[in-house]
């Protein structure tokens, strides 16, 4: 796993390059899928360029990319036979039901990376492609199926398996972060690019930690030391790409009312854009008057179509809390030191040293 700093593409647009990927692009592995049928198809293996595996793993969401699962299979967690429903009286709870049922059926999903450790839960619907001499086949992992009325479930075929014929490449469990001058007994949380699955890193001392593994995924990092807030961004931004964000984000009612764009970063390749948010609830709430007013420093991840329109995709926070009612939310600082993560030997370190 090899770092990069992140590279510039032209002025103030940055494309992130972190925790050893370079520009993404399709992975392509010869592998089969197995189908419930009993029929197989062979070929090379690819998910759409940029895609990730999504996986829900009780409260956990785990993302992977194809080069580190070894074996996928599925099968069925639930099954029913179900009817249409309405409601025909308004405010009341009795539903009528019509039509003939229909199958539905729930996939539970198992995951074998390469390090043999095994992750269980429901993978987010994903498609992978399947290329062979005669073309490329799209082939959709559904975590739910629903066929239609008086179908049985023989009907609804699904992927029972996927299997490679060469080996996937080795993660591992855990990652060491060297991280000096963040101040006394620093909280260290970092948000994967992609999913922005929220890991948070153990101290092992004052300038050491031990952060999950984040599967081959870029990652962001913040550290909080008291009342401060430091997360690792560029100072300098695009401004038209502030403003499209600033405008996408006026457009979108949320829970809190004062929510300020502290930077924004453009990820051409896989059309995103990341934008670093201050989010303030300064309304009325249900909370305590003592402290009522929730604040969150989190990403937003936009995903921007051909003709440039941007919606937001994802959000997940770095740090929350409540103050109280007219209190200033904590400062936040941007380190570009905290940006340029490098690799040195087996542990990952700041651009500082």
């Amino acid at each position: 796993m090899k770092f990069f700093l992140p590279t510039m593409l032209k002025p103030g647009l940055v494309l992130l390059l972190l925790c050893g990927l370079t520009a993404a692009r399709a992975q392509d592995r010869a592998g089969t899928i197995e189908f419930s049928d009993g029929t197989t198809l062979a070929g090379n293996l690819s998910l759409t360029p940029g895609s990730q595996f999504k996986l829900q793993a009780g409260p956990d969401v785990r993302v992977f990319g194809l080069d580190r699962v070894q074996e996928i299979r599925f099968a069925p967690e639930r099954e029913a036979m179900e009817r249409a429903w309405r409601f025909p009286n308004a405010g009341q709870t009795a539903k009528e039901y019509f039509g003939d049922p229909y199958p539905v059926r729930y996939l539970k999903a198992t995951v074998t990376l390469a390090d043999g450790e095994e992750l269980s839960g429901h993978l987010y619907t994903t498609v992978i492609y399947v290329t062979t001499d005669s073309g490329a086949q799209k082939v959709i992992l559904p975590a739910k199926q629903q066929g239609k009325e008086d179908e049985t479930f023989r009907a609804l075929v699904y992927p029972a398996r996927i299997s490679f014929d060469d080996s996937a490449t080795a993660t591992a469990g855990t990652v060491k972060l060297k991280l000096p001058g963040l101040g006394a007994a620093p909280e260290v949380v970092a948000l994967t690019r992609g999913g922005l699955v929220r890991l948070k890193a153990k101290p092992l001392d004052a300038a050491e930690f031990e952060l999950p593994s984040p599967l081959g995924q870029p990652v962001f990092l913040a550290a909080k030391s008291g009342s401060k807030i430091i997360v690792g961004w560029p100072k300098t931004a695009d401004r038209k790409v502030l403003a499209r964000v600033n405008a996408a984000l006026a457009n979108s009612e949320d829970f809190f009312d004062d929510r300020r764009i502290l930077g924004a970063v453009e990820d051409a390749t896989n059309s995103e854009i990341y934008s670093l948010v201050l989010a303030v609830r300064r309304g009325g709430t249900t909370l305590d008057e003592t402290r009522s007013q929730p604040w969150r420093i989190e990403i937003y991840r936009w995903k921007q179509d051909d003709q440039g329109q941007i919606m937001l995709a994802g959000r997940n926070y770095f740090f929350r809390g409540i103050d109280e009612k007219g209190e200033a939310p904590p400062a936040i600082e941007l380190s570009e030191i905290l940006w340029q993560i490098r690799q040195d030997g087996e542990v990952w370190t700041t651009g500082n040293e």
